[in-house]
């Protein structure tokens, strides 16, 4: 009893004396805004732009991927969409083809635009079904993207509840996540 005793005051003076550990998540997409200012499109720029985030993500299969994603992402891209940072558009390439081995479908809907500055934001809807699930999960979210002088994507920054669109329809941690949620 005196090792438990003593095993668990060392434990709270070890956690009591190294203070409030902080944990920056804005300071990689602040440093990627920082190396890809982007640029402002002209309006026929603007619409082409955004149409070809619309028909990317209208229907996602491994033949639509290969086929978009060089006119659609800038060989460095910048991508974060809450489940996974990525740089490269080959990284993000092999992340989107990976998506049809889990899912039955993806298909995103967009549902409108603005622009502030040389950063565009696009608010959506998407629905996915996982492979074995028995509904659709919708999501709703805002991607803020950035665009080169062709009008490619060099920072994808998506703002969404992955915990709704995701973690909650895995297998036990979903319960958990449902679980946390209803606490607080």
């Amino acid at each position: 009893m005196k090792r438990i005793s003593a095993g668990l005051l060392m434990a709270v003076l070890l956690c009591g004396c190294a203070g409030p550990a902080v944990y920056d998540h804005a300071a990689p997409v602040v440093e990627a805004e920082a190396a890809r200012p982007g640029v402002v499109l002209d309006a026929e720029a603007e619409r082409k732009a955004i149409g070809r985030f619309d028909a990317f993500f209208a229907d996602v299969s491994v033949e639509s991927i290969r086929s978009q994603i060089d006119g659609f992402y800038a060989p460095d891209v910048y991508f974060n969409d809450t489940l996974k940072t990525l740089r490269g558009r080959q990284a993000v390439e092999a992340y989107f083809l990976r998506m049809p081995e889990h899912t039955d479908f993806v298909r995103g809907k967009t549902l409108d635009h603005s622009r502030s500055g040389a950063n565009y934001y696009v608010r959506w809807i998407l629905d996915v079904r996982y492979k074995g699930a028995k509904e659709t999960v919708r999501t709703m979210g805002v991607t803020l993207l950035r665009f080169d002088k062709e009008g490619r994507v060099v920072l994808h920054q998506d703002f969404w509840d992955s915990s709704a669109g995701f973690y909650e329809h895995l297998p036990v941690l979903g319960g958990v996540m449902r679980w946390i949620k209803s606490k607080i």
